[in-house]
């Protein structure tokens, strides 16, 4: 016959179970705190960059402009007094030398708005969403995916940060009027189920966006502006179009319609 536990076994089993639990919540806070240390460093890394990027630009561009007053004082100088056997060749390499200018000015916007697109990767615009009394950003939140998205599955353990913004200058005209929030998941395929949920808003006052860069943002309202384009959305910081010849393109910023309807 088994002897039954004493009130000392029972306690000393008690306090290893509630070992094992402290252990793993001590290892989970470890595994956090790496995580978010990891996130910092990456964080000031690509600030960083973007600090080093908008400096070089900056020089570029007084370069750029070093240069097109100089053109303007050879060409003038040209059509008052005439200008000597060099000077039409020396007119010939700045122009040639102000088109390398803007190229690798604009090359050093793209690597740019790449990588600040790339921090924005867990991001997303809830368009029309604006907390109740007393309810704070995050609970508003996963309030709306789930009862609006029907995406169960989100807590608030999945987002990281949430807060209203001034308007929201990616959406429509119509939407940039409505209260919009920014929502920032611990996860992106969190995010990305989100986002692929937002179909179910189709013809009510809500919108689910990315969280694009201004050039990103500006690039959307060209497409959508122009008479060869018939649609346009984002994926992941991409974007993309069905242009008139019904063909779908990767759109690049400054990438011009005319060079994707023929390729």
């Amino acid at each position: 016959m088994p002897k039954p536990a004493t009130r000392s076994e029972s306690v000393s089993d008690s306090a290893e179970g509630l070992g094992g639990v402290t252990a793993a919540t001590d290892i989970a806070d470890m595994v956090n705190d790496a995580c978010q240390k990891a996130v910092d460093v990456l964080r000031s890394e690509l600030l960083k960059m973007f600090s080093d990027i908008i400096s070089r630009v900056e020089t570029v561009e007084r370069h750029l402009e070093s240069m097109q007053q100089r053109l303007v004082t050879l060409e003038g100088n040209g059509t008052g007094t005439g200008m000597d056997s060099t000077q039409p060749q020396l007119v010939n390499e700045l122009s040639m030398e102000l088109e390398a200018v803007r190229a690798e000015t604009r090359e050093t916007l793209l690597v740019s708005n790449d990588n600040e697109q790339y921090s924005r990767r867990n991001n997303v615009r809830l368009c029309g969403l604006k907390p109740e009394a007393s309810e704070d950003c995050r609970a508003a939140a996963v309030r709306f995916i789930k009862n609006t998205l029907h995406v169960p599955s989100v807590s608030e353990a999945d987002i990281d940060v949430a807060h209203m913004t001034a308007g929201s200058v990616q959406s429509t005209a119509s939407q940039q009027k409505r209260p919009t929030m920014l929502v920032r998941f611990c996860r992106r395929d969190a995010r990305d189920l989100v986002i692929r949920s937002r179909r179910i808003l189709k013809g009510t006052h809500f919108a689910v966006t990315e969280d694009l860069t201004m050039l990103n943002v500006k690039t959307m309202n060209r497409l959508r502006n122009h008479e060869q384009v018939r649609s346009t959305w984002s994926w992941n910081g991409k974007i993309f179009a069905i242009l008139s010849n019904g063909k779908k393109a990767l759109v690049r910023p400054f990438q011009p319609i005319d060079e994707l309807l023929r390729s």
